[in-house]
């Protein structure tokens, strides 16, 4: 990794080339701050902080990320979107994950922001964090991370955070102040001394007698700005001291306007007042706005002090006092000026994937549509909350009657009110909008709104069948179809995911015959969605009729119908689909003992971390990929945020609902039984799927019964059993192995239990010949991975291990010896466990004890 690297993003900073004051007292304090966990830089506006800043981190050891905080972060999607595109300059893969991963707005969320983050940046240099003009940040949500990413334990130990502000951040990290860990530098460290001003001077060739000197030292108390814009008057009229120090003394802003403002042409002044009305200034769109004016570029680059290009970057970047003098100046802008400017901020946003933004400067132009257009195309089917919150804000202040004319306006708010779990609000919106429509004549507008909202109804009605016992979406999706086909339009691109949880499966009842309803339900539903929607659901009905096959321990059919389900999810993109079939010939392979069929089945989990399109696929693995290693005995392997705490949430998300069923499992095989039992005393723990609540009240007996509750273990049993009974269910029994054995064997002296013997007798054959099964490809495993032996590494470990020693992060690694970031992370896994090491520097400090690297 290169050293004295600066990434940061829209930074108002003195320009390498540009004479620059030499402050050594500054850069003293600065170091010393670096030895902290935080370093806050509170001084008010034209004091240097920026300046300073980069300054010292331009000399000093680190990896340096700088954000450029704007009031539009206050919006958690946005800022995260900022923070993400940031860390992309570092390490790729993390950004990607945290990107999926959405802001961490909940504990779990934030426990697995930590752990992603200590499980990617594996470093063992320095590296610094800037966030300047952190005093624009006020939205609690967006403190509250801040304020807990600083005080809880950091998984990045060599990490020092910069929060630079004009006030004190409004954040509580009184722990970390109280263990001598917060480093502030002040206003007045950040005052010029006589001297300094003295020096500032003579180094822009400006001759000044010591009582000169003096003088406007008193007047701006070592102002940094004060005494820049003093010198830019003085390097014009040396004689002019007085009346300059007059002006300063009497608004900074006039000197502005005075010094600089009235120097450059009227349209460069009209220019600059159009950028200061966005964030984003990029020299592509920056050269956009000016009309590949080269002149005015030309000209706007004479006032480097106050608005530079910056070249690493590729972004022109205004002062802070500068801009806010521009801003006071914008009411001499017409409105189509203005609209014209937000136009443009918003296609180049679109185009460079900053989502929010784009949404944000859409609705500045009242180009609504393209707000509905860019939720429609380019957020994934289920919006995380914040971003999803933050597009209904707009929706309910948008004029009604311009979101009346966009034709799946309606069909996308409902869409957005399923993603806030308001599924009642949905779908009464729906039924109006087709009551309102079906009465009207027919035509290509009336057609294409009533096929979106019988689409989304009926989307409405499949997710919520767990809850209503109803498998009728179908008519709804036929219906969807039937207006598409009148007035047929264009999808752009395949539709890449279903929205899938934990199981394909939507029925929650144990009533017999539900599961052939829903089932036939969805087989009639997938074509006419899979027309609307190009490729959507196209193999889930494969997928589910293959999931019942398998809860029924069929594993002959359940393979065929997932290897049909799989073609078809290849053919038509569908990701998700995809990935849980992969899921279940896993599962399969370890119950028939298939040890290399296993393996293949895990590639092709890996092979799925390269497609992009795939949105939820670092989730999707992490979950996955956690089961099986808990199930192969190597805990250590898992992802670490699904070895944290259960979510306790209320959205029931896939990564909720999906995460805690593989966090169960593996909660049971580390034997956290009081964990497990606590977190399904909450009913909802459950879940509303059949499957899902089988799989986890099964597990409930078996935890009370190893907690030595055999009352209670026997009750849940029962329960479970009644749930299996009248669909024929038996692999969440089967799995359990061992542990099921013996409970079916207490169940059998108990027959007041409820629990027929003959039943009993057959999962404790299936238990045991899963058990022996298991142990095979577990020994399989450890015999392939040279586990349970001497210390000794690979060639591939030990390559892997000594660019871990030289800093190199695991996507350097994976790119330097063309590996997946997965399997690097396996790698350096597998030396962990072999080494008996915790962390990156154990393993080095191991390493180089045993002379494994030199």
């Amino acid at each position: 990794m290169m050293r004295n690297r600066v990434l940061y993003r829209d930074l108002n900073i003195v320009p390498e080339n540009r004479t620059y004051l030499e402050r050594p007292r500054l850069k003293k304090l600065f170091a010393a701050g670096m030895k902290s966990r935080v370093v806050t830089v509170i001084a008010g506006a034209g004091f240097g902080k920026t300046s300073e800043v980069y300054s010292f981190l331009q000399g000093y050891e680190s990896n340096t990320m700088w954000i450029q905080l704007s009031e539009m972060d206050n919006q958690p999607s946005r800022l995260w979107e900022n923070f993400v595109h940031t860390l992309f300059l570092l390490n790729e893969h993390l950004a990607a994950r945290l990107s999926e991963m959405g802001f961490p707005d909940t504990d779990e969320k934030f426990a697995k922001y930590l752990s992603i983050s200590g499980d990617e940046m594996i470093f063992a240099e320095k590296h610094v964090i800037v966030f300047d003009d952190f005093h624009l940040l006020h939205e609690k949500s967006v403190l509250r991370f801040f304020e807990r990413a600083m005080s809880y334990p950091s998984p990045f130990p060599n990490m020092t955070s910069v929060l630079i502000s004009r006030k004190e951040p409004n954040i509580n990290i009184v722990g970390l102040i109280s263990k001598g860990r917060v480093f502030n530098v002040s206003e007045d460290d950040l005052r010029l001394t006589e001297s300094e001003t003295a020096q500032y001077f003579q180094l822009f060739n400006i001759p000044l007698s010591s009582q000169s000197v003096s003088n406007i030292y008193s007047d701006t108390e070592g102002w940094v700005l004060a005494t820049h814009l003093v010198g830019l008057s003085l390097k014009k009229s040396p004689s002019r001291e007085q009346s300059a120090r007059i002006a300063m003394k009497l608004n900074i802003f006039k000197m502005i306007e005075s010094e600089v403002f009235q120097e450059i042409s009227e349209k460069l002044q009209r220019f600059l007042i159009k950028l200061s009305l966005i964030d984003h200034l990029s020299v592509e769109l920056v050269t956009v706005l000016a009309g590949d004016d080269e002149a005015l570029l030309e000209e706007m680059d004479k006032i480097s002090s106050f608005v530079r290009h910056d070249v690493y970057l590729q972004a022109y970047l205004i002062h802070h006092l500068f801009l806010d003098y521009l801003k006071k100046k914008q009411d001499i802008l017409t409105e189509e000026e203005r609209r014209g400017v937000y136009l443009k901020a918003a296609k180049w946003c679109g185009d460079n994937d900053y989502k929010m933004d784009a949404v944000s400067y859409y609705e500045k132009c009242g180009e609504y549509e393209a707000i509905v257009d860019t939720v429609y195309y380019h957020l994934p089917i289920q919006v995380p909350y914040n971003q999803a919150q933050f597009v209904f804000d707009i929706y309910e202040r948008a004029p009604v009657e311009e979101l009346e004319k966009i034709v799946i306006y309606h069909a996308q708010r409902a869409r957005i009110l399923m993603s806030l779990n308001r599924y009642e609000e949905a779908i009464a919106d729906c039924e109006a909008r087709i009551a309102k429509y079906s009465r009207l004549p027919s035509s290509a507008f009336t057609n294409r709104i009533l096929c979106t909202e019988y689409t989304v109804l009926g989307v409405a009605r499949y997710l919520t069948a767990p809850r209503t016992d109803r498998y009728d979406f179908d008519a709804l999706f036929e219906k969807a179809d039937f207006y598409y086909q009148l007035s047929p339009y264009p999808v752009s691109g395949p539709v890449t995911s279903v929205g899938l949880d934990a199981w394909a499966s939507k029925v929650g009842t144990a009533r017999n015959g539900a599961m052939e309803e829903y089932i036939e339900a969805l087989s009639r539903s997938v074509p006419h969605v899979n027309n609307v929607l190009n490729g959507m659901m196209y193999g889930l009905d494969d997928l589910a009729k293959g999931e019942l096959q398998f809860y029924r321990g069929d594993f002959k059919n359940a393979v065929l119908l997932l290897n049909q389900a799989l073609r078809k999810a290849q053919e038509r993109n569908q990701h998700e689909i995809r990935n849980r079939v992969l899921f279940y010939l896993l599962r399969i392979g370890i119950a028939q003992g298939d040890y290399e069929k296993i393996q293949k089945l895990f590639r092709g989990l890996e092979a799925q971390l390269d497609v992009k399109e795939y949105l939820s696929r670092y989730t999707s693995f992490d979950i996955v990929s956690s089961w099986y290693f808990s199930v192969m005995r190597q805990p250590q392997l898992t992802a670490n945020w699904i070895s944290g705490d259960f979510v306790k949430g209320s959205l029931g998300t896939f990564e909720e609902s999906f995460g805690n069923f593989v966090r169960t499992k593996l909660f049971y095989s580390n034997k956290r039984y009081d964990e497990v039992l606590s977190f399904l005393e909450n009913e909802r723990a459950l879940g509303a799927v059949l499957f899902g609540r089988l799989e986890m009240k099964a597990l409930e007996a078996v935890c009370l019964y190893q907690n030595k509750n055999r009352d209670a273990a026997l009750i849940a049993f029962k329960d479970a059993y009644d749930m299996a009974a009248p669909n024929g269910l038996s692999m969440p029994f089967t799995e359990m192995g061992n542990d099921m054995r013996t409970m079916t064997r207490v169940a059998m002296r108990y027959p007041d239990a409820g629990i027929p013997r003959e039943w009993l007798e057959q999962i404790n054959r299936k238990a045991a010949t899963y058990a022996k099964r298991l142990n095979w490809v577990v020994s399989e495993y450890k015999k392939a991975n040279n586990l349970g032996k001497d210390v000794h590494l690979s060639q591939r470990e030990i390559e892997i291990l000594y660019d871990a020693y030289h800093g190199l992060s695991r996507s350097e690694i994976a790119v330097s010896h063309d590996l997946s970031v997965s399997t690097v992370k396996m790698a350096l896994s597998s030396i962990y466990s072999k080494l008996g090491a915790d962390n990156i520097a154990d393993v080095i400090r191991i390493a180089l004890e045993r002379k494994l690297i030199a």
